[in-house]
């Protein structure tokens, strides 16, 4: 290659007008190597470096160096990987669908009219948490959830970097699946942490304040949960600043290690929440009331561990992803059948997040950067109560 280039290099084929094979040629190849940059970076990458795959094996975080290097290399393609549509998308200029802030002015109407509006009658919940006043919300038939393709444009928002099939995705078998389970407070039942803590702030959020993030949140969620009966463990570890810098990625790295510990010590543990705040966009301000307060909206989040690149990924395989599937729809479907207008519809996106470590795992995320404290802290109350519906066998999605 390096000889054939000088060859063109010293024939010179700019002021000639003889050699347009060699120009066309030359053409085809700047224009290979620009598509392969830009269209599959990732997987370019680990080709012409096989050693990062063998660094995995070792214990070495060759993600974290893969991502360095394309950070520095190939901006448009990471800038895809944190927004979450193909850097194809990003390179024609093609805007975030409105379907990614689910809930707002952009849907409403045409969903009513094809859900069917349920009054749900509030259940007696002897705790020393007062039960919420529940709104009417909106309910799913079977009919309608056996509907692949219904489920899909209702429930969920499927990140274009990845994918679902009908196969993990069969309504039926999804809310077959048990994810009770008994409260007792003798011993760690239910984990909450925060893979990102500090670098996660709401529009009034002091800075350096602890409580002002989702840390804040998750002490509010304890007291509530620990209410209907559950025992809690709050790891109230801050995972994103690396040597006093935030890093979001390898906040992952950090918080699997971290989770890993603590469940290695209370293997009682059966659920896993990661609680998250979303970062959205300026103009959008994801609030409802509830309670007659101003409440956060919040959001579901799965990791499936595939791309549409690269397919299955094997180095984050998740045993548990079905499991995980069925803990957020039926979180979703008893939420949207008592609460309108708390919910955003469950993402899906490809990597793993952590989620493999228990089957009833998720990652949640309350209201985003132009929230307020307060309404985050408010979204957790029927948090609390959705999650115990689920656990306790109650939910009034059926």
């Amino acid at each position: 290659m390096k000889q054939w280039i000088l060859k063109l290099g010293q024939q010179n084929l700019w002021k000639t007008t003889d050699r347009w094979k060699d120009r066309l040629w030359l053409g085809g190849v700047v224009f290979a190597m620009g598509y392969c940059l830009l269209f599959a970076g990732d997987t370019l990458l680990r080709e012409l470096l096989p050693a990062l795959s063998f660094q995995q094996e070792n214990g070495m975080n060759w993600k974290a160096f893969e991502q360095t290097v394309m950070e520095a290399c190939l901006p448009v393609v990471v800038y895809s990987q944190y927004y979450g549509y193909t850097a194809s998308a990003g390179y024609l200029g093609s805007e975030i669908p409105d379907s990614f802030y689910q809930g707002e002015e952009t849907e409403g109407e045409s969903t009513q009219q094809e859900l069917e509006t349920m009054a749900v009658a509030n259940p007696a919940v002897q705790t020393a948490v007062a039960a919420p006043v529940i709104g009417g919300g909106m309910g799913f038939t079977r009919e309608q959830l056996s509907d692949f393709q219904f489920m899909i444009d209702h429930c969920y928002i499927v990140d274009s970097t990845t994918y679902v099939n009908r196969e993990e995705m069969n309504a039926d078998t999804l809310l077959s699946m048990d994810m009770t389970m008994k409260q007792d407070a003798s011993d760690y039942q239910i984990l909450i942490y925060h893979t990102h803590s500090s670098s996660e702030m709401f529009a009034d959020s002091r800075e350096g304040v602890l409580e002002d993030t989702p840390i804040g949140l998750g002490d509010t969620l304890t007291t509530l949960l620990e209410g209907y009966g559950y025992k809690v463990y709050h790891d109230r570890t801050v995972y994103d600043q690396i040597n006093g810098k935030i890093d979001r990625n390898y906040a992952y790295t950090a918080s699997g290690e971290g989770i890993d510990r603590i469940l290695a010590e209370h293997p009682s543990i059966e659920v896993v929440i990661d609680l998250h705040r979303d970062g959205v966009n300026e103009n959008t301000h994801l609030v409802t009331e509830i309670n007659g307060k101003p409440t956060a909206k919040i959001m579901f989040f799965n990791g499936v561990s595939r791309t549409t690149n690269n397919g299955e990924l094997d180095y984050l395989a998740n045993p548990n992803r079905q499991a995980n599937l069925a803990f957020s729809l039926q979180m979703y479907l008893a939420g949207s059948s008592v609460y309108d207008d708390f919910l955003r519809r469950i993402y899906i996106k490809g990597y793993q997040y952590n989620l493999d470590r228990r089957p009833k795992a998720t990652l949640i995320e309350v209201g985003g950067q132009t929230n307020t404290v307060e309404e985050a802290n408010n979204a957790m109350e029927p948090l609390a109560y959705i999650l115990h519906q689920v656990l306790s066998g109650e939910t009034p999605a059926d």
